[in-house]
């Protein structure tokens, strides 16, 4: 059985303070390709449809907004795939 005296803090304040800035440096990144990734998903779901019912209602021929829809999409994943959580 280990001793009260072994607990594990003796840890100078110098290694503990890397250890705490690389832990919130991995928090942080985490964040970030988080909210990078939510808002690609909000324009691809909201606002790729309402430029595409914007060209309808404008008269572009359906082909065209379906080809420009299909562009968009594939231009957000690539987008998504250079993402630090893909890389």
């Amino acid at each position: 059985m280990p001793s009260g005296a072994d607990n594990g803090d003796d840890v100078d304040p110098e290694t503990e303070r890397a250890i705490r800035q690389a832990v919130r440096a991995e928090i942080r990144g985490a964040v970030r390709a988080l909210s990078q990734i939510g808002g690609g998903l909000l324009l691809g779901f909201f606002a790729l449809p309402a430029l595409a019912g914007v060209l309808l209602v404008l008269g572009a021929p359906l082909i065209v907004v379906v080809i420009l829809w299909i562009g968009a999409l594939l231009a957000l994943g690539a987008y998504a795939w250079e993402l630090p959580p893909f890389r």
